[in-house]
């Protein structure tokens, strides 16, 4: 098994802490948090992982090498232009030789424990989901019993509570499916919208739901990661 970590974007929100430092290497206490995802990995035995790089791509690389002194095998994949999370995913396709495999946003902070509940899927594919009041500002999840029918993002009436947190296990024909994602109206590519492709051709998506979980985007967030970092001990 792989694993691809997405950790190319710049985090904006996270000004003035990312006009010096990627925000894949901000650190949540005192590591990187993609350092913390990498120990998670190979926690659960995964060690070979491609990371996709693009700003500030030389502290990432700088940083973890290939990967041998945290006991793991490291190759990059640089996205050439900020195009979403689709083109980024393909980016990482000639370094992926199984069937399937995780990806994981670098902004993704949550329970270890999560990953072996991936791992355990039978069906081709997987998404983590987590549960919010007000699932307005994600991606929220149309299901039926354990299989996501469709990925609907950012909509004034959710469909359900079950969030789309970018944590996924994923077939390798989801690579096709993201050379044939439409573009959106920013010029970016999502990986949902390759997602709902697959569903919609038959293949079977599971849902596995994150209890602990923060997706790092705000100073609010940032501080509430700190403090889940702590509490389960990362």
């Amino acid at each position: 098994m792989q694993a691809i970590i997405l950790a190319a974007g710049k985090g904006k929100r996270l000004e003035p802490l990312t006009l010096t430092t990627p925000k894949a290497m901000i650190k949540i206490n005192s590591k990187p948090i993609l350092q913390i995802l990498l120990e998670q990995l190979k926690s659960v035995g995964i060690i070979e992982i491609v990371i996709v790089v693009h700003h500030m791509k030389e502290q990432i690389i700088g940083f973890f090498g290939d990967g041998s002194k945290f006991g793991i095998k490291i190759t990059y994949a640089e996205q050439k232009e900020m195009k979403g999370s689709a083109d980024a995913v393909l980016a990482a396709r000639p370094h992926i030789s199984g069937r399937k495999f995780l990806v994981i946003a670098c902004d993704s902070l949550f329970e270890t424990e999560q990953l072996n509940r991936l791992l355990a899927v039978k069906s081709p594919g997987a998404i983590s989901v987590h549960t919010v009041e007000d699932a307005r500002r994600f991606g929220s999840i149309v299901h039926d019993g354990n299989y996501v029918q469709r990925i609907v993002e950012k909509s004034e009436n959710p469909p359900s509570k079950l969030i789309n947190t970018s944590i996924y296990l994923l077939p390798h024909e989801i690579f096709d499916a993201c050379k044939n994602v439409k573009q959106s109206v920013a010029g970016e590519y999502w990986i949902t919208d390759a997602i709902n492709d697959l569903i919609a051709q038959g293949i079977k998506f599971e849902f596995r739901e994150v209890k602990q979980w923060v997706d790092i985007g705000t100073f609010e967030q940032y501080d509430e990661a700190q403090q889940l970092a702590r509490k389960l001990g990362l």
